[in-house]
């Protein structure tokens, strides 16, 4: 009780370049939306781990990404032209196919994700970037409730505060984790709103990604990607492994290859 009230207690603000709350803003506003189409090739290699063992696949072939209207969300479309699958796994050679084609095309939507925990800036770190956490929201209101804290639950910086009180190391392991998704996250963007790296913490475990880019026209694409998977291959269950994409040949509004 003592430690949550010190936790909400006033303290003196230090100078800080933007505010969480600005940060957010940027995350969420598309700086370029207007209509475009970006080609690129690709080179992905997947680690898969599966009780039989680890394995590797290789596959390469191009990405468009584009915008039809201005607003829209971007989309991307990935073509698989070389696929290299370790021969006790060539029997599952379309599931596998599929599974690399949608770990290119998804895209993990901050937008889905963010709103439902409660963030604060845990570091600046230099060169104008920033290290996010978050806790998520309902985890959040039930802590304070525990502690008496309730009149509290509708003040965001009071739950910012508390979020950042759980997200501590010395915190983490007392987080109660109900309920679907990832009970708590951290973020590295840029002073433009830039996501660069995203963990998300379950109560199974945790995934993360981190993301290099390349600036073509203005725009920010992929130039690297190393992100943790988990999907659902028919005829081998849930896979879990890692992905390592590599992208190059950008060229923005180029004819289709």
């Amino acid at each position: 009780m003592l430690c949550l009230a010190a936790v909400l207690a006033p303290v003196t603000a230090s100078a800080q370049p933007l505010t969480v709350d600005v940060l957010l803003q940027r995350i969420f506003t598309e700086p370029n939306p207007q209509p475009y189409t970006m080609t690129a090739d690709f080179a992905a290699e997947f680690l898969i781990n599966l009780p039989s063992g680890r394995f590797t696949v290789r596959a390469a072939g191009t990405i468009v990404e584009s915008r039809t209207a201005p607003g829209e969300p971007r989309r991307r479309k990935a073509t698989v032209t070389r696929l290299e699958v370790p021969l006790l796994l060539r029997p599952f050679n379309n599931s596998i196919r599929k599974v690399v084609t949608d770990l290119i095309e998804a895209e993990q939507k901050p937008n889905e994700i963010l709103p439902v925990q409660d963030i604060f800036i845990a570091e600046e770190r230099p060169p104008n970037r920033y290290l996010l956490g978050g806790v998520r929201t309902d985890i959040v209101v039930e802590t304070m409730r525990k502690y008496n804290q309730g009149a509290y639950v509708d003040d965001i910086t009071s739950r910012r505060a508390i979020a950042k009180w759980l997200w501590s190391p010395t915190q983490r392991g007392s987080i109660v984790r109900p309920g679907p998704g990832p009970y708590m996250l951290a973020a590295l963007v840029d002073d433009t709103g830039l996501l660069h790296q995203l963990t998300l913490y379950y109560d199974w475990g945790q995934v993360g990604n981190s993301i290099r880019f390349v600036t073509v026209g203005g725009r920010p694409f992929w130039r690297e990607v190393v992100s943790d998977t988990a999907s659902e291959v028919p005829g081998l269950g849930r896979v879990d492994g890692k992905m390592v994409l590599q992208v190059q040949n950008h060229c923005l509004n180029c004819p289709p290859r």
